[in-house]
């Protein structure tokens, strides 16, 4: 068998295979940075696909720091409440 599709262990985290999908910029949040369904589903979608390892988008620790208006953000607890329930959705398929 491909170690492609073995785990890998990379220090307390355990990826259930080597697939990984690179970050890309989706510019689909809300002004307020916030994540939306958008992300839930983009995300989402790899996880259910069988990806080990889903990294987001580039989020910024301040609005100002952003690429675009429309670019996630991680710099309010807003942030941290609307990113748990994809987060979790991630987890519970597998990645």
């Amino acid at each position: 068998m491909s170690s492609l599709f073995s785990p890998l262990t990379l220090r307390a985290v355990t990826l259930p295979n080597r697939i990984a999908m690179s970050p890309m910029c989706q510019y689909t949040a809300g002004p307020d940075g916030l994540p939306t369904d958008w992300h839930l589903v983009h995300l989402g979608a790899r996880a259910v696909g069988g990806v080990g390892l889903v990294i987001s988008e580039a989020s910024a620790v301040l609005p100002e720091g952003r690429i675009s208006p429309q670019d996630t953000g991680i710099w309010s607890g807003a942030h941290v409440d609307a990113w748990r329930p994809i987060t979790a959705f991630l987890t519970a398929h597998g990645a």
